[in-house]
C-alpha cells in the first residue's frame, strides 16, 4: 500500500485482550504490508488484523480503540500518536478507493447496458459466466465463499474454532502460502478431504490434522488446494450452476439469491476436483518447501518429490500438538 511508505517499520506498544471478558494483555504492534500484526514480548505474533478491516470504536477519544471489524470480540488499544495517525491514513486511502454512490450507480446502469445488448447480439452463457467472474471484486467474492461456508455446514459441520489451535493453523498457512490472504479453516467432516471456495477459502477435513503424526498433510492440503483455485477459479463452477439469469444479476446487481447458493453446496463436495498439471503442481510444493509425499498418497496424485528436503520446519512439536486440538473448543 502507497499510504504505507512513510511508516514502514512502524512499531509500538499497545494492550490487546482476544474477548471482550478476558484480560488485558501487553503487546507489540506492527504494520506489516497489509496488516496490523500483535506479538507478545517473546516476538510470537498473537494476531493479524488486514488493514483495510480495521476499524476504530472510540473515534474522537484516546487511547485508541480498535477491533478487527465485523463481530470480532478482539479489541486493541493504542495511544501512540505516530500508529494511530498510520492507522487513520490507511482507512482514508481505502475510502478513497471506493466509489461514489453517483458513480457506482452509472458503472452498474453501463454494465447493465453493456450485458443487456451482448446477450442480444449472441447467446453465450459460457462468455457471461467467464465474464462475471473476471470482474467481480475481491469482497463479493469474500461474501459468497463465507455464505457457501454456511450453506455446507449440513454436510461438513460448523468450522472448528478453538483460539489456539486457529493461531497455530494461521501459522502454518503463513509457512506455505506466505502472506497471500488465504482463509484456512478446518471442519469436523464431509465427504472430500481438502477443497476450496471462492474468496480464498481452503477446507480442511479434521482427520487431516487429527489422524497424521506431522503437519504433512495438512500442509500438503493447503498448498493443492490452493494451486486448484489458482488453475481455475472456483467461482466459476458456482456461477455455472447459478445458470445465465443469476449470474446476469450478480454482474448487475452484485446480488446471488439464497436459492442458487444452497443448490450449489448440495454438488459442492461431491464434484471431481480441478486437475492440475503436474508440472505446476511440482512447482508449487517446490516453492511452498512442503514435502508432497503425504498428500499424494491420500489423493492419488503423482505429484514429483522435492529434490532436497525443506529448509524449515513446518510447525514445532507443540505448535502441532496444539493444532491437534482444533475442533475441541
Amino acid at each position: 500500500m502507497t499510504a504505507l511508505d512513510k511508516f514502514e517499520k512502524l512499531e509500538c506498544p499497545g494492550l490487546w485482550r482476544e474477548t471482550l471478558s478476558g484480560q488485558r494483555r501487553n503487546v507489540f504492534v506492527s504494520l506489516g504490508d497489509a496488516t496490523l500484526i500483535i506479538k507478545d514480548a517473546t516476538d510470537t505474533a498473537l494476531a493479524h488484523w488486514s488493514l483495510p478491516a480495521v476499524e476504530r470504536s472510540n473515534p474522537g477519544s484516546e487511547p485508541a480503540l480498535y477491533t478487527p471489524g465485523g463481530d470480532a470480540e478482539e479489541e486493541l488499544e493504542i495511544d501512540d500518536d505516530t500508529m494511530i495517525e498510520a492507522i487513520r491514513t490507511v482507512q482514508q486511502a481505502v475510502a478513497r478507493t471506493k466509489p461514489q454512490r453517483g458513480r457506482l450507480r452509472r458503472v452498474i446502469l453501463g454494465l447493465s447496458l453493456l450485458a443487456v445488448v451482448a446477450l442480444a447480439v449472441f447467446w453465450l452463457p459460457g462468455a457471461l459466466v467467464r465474464h462475471t467472474a473476471q470482474v467481480l471484486p475481491d469482497t463479493v467474492r469474500q461474501e459468497i465463499g463465507q455464505r457457501l461456508l454456511k450453506d455446507l455446514v449440513p454436510f461438513t459441520g460448523a468450522a472448528c474454532t478453538d483460539a489456539t489451535g486457529t493461531r497455530v493453523l494461521n501459522q502454518l498457512k503463513r509457512r506455505t502460502l506466505g502472506p497471500d490472504s488465504w482463509n484456512v479453516v478446518v471442519v469436523p467432516s464431509g465427504p472430500a478431504l481438502s477443497t476450496h471456495l471462492p474468496g480464498a477459502m481452503i477446507l480442511l477435513r479434521k482427520d487431516v490434522i487429527e489422524d497424521a503424526r506431522t503437519p504433512d498433510l495438512a500442509a500438503g492440503a493447503i498448498v493443492l488446494e490452493a494451486a486448484r483455485a489458482r488453475h481455475v477459479d472456483p467461482l466459476l463452477a458456482v456461477l455455472d450452476q447459478a445458470g445465465p439469469f443469476a449470474t446476469l444479476r450478480l454482474l448487475t446487481q452484485g446480488e446471488i439469491g439464497d436459492a442458487v447458493l444452497q443448490a450449489a453446496a448440495q454438488t459442492y463436495l461431491v464434484t471431481p476436483p480441478v486437475s492440475v498439471p503436474e508440472a505446476h503442481l511440482a512447482e508449487r510444493f517446490r516453492a511452498a518447501q512442503v514435502d508432497p509425499a503425504a498428500i499424494a498418497a491420500r489423493s492419488g496424485l503423482s505429484i514429483p518429490p522435492l529434490s532436497t528436503p525443506p529448509d524449515k520446519p513446518l510447525l514445532s512439536d507443540s505448535a502441532w500438538l496444539r493444532l491437534g486440538a482444533i475442533c475441541s473448543g
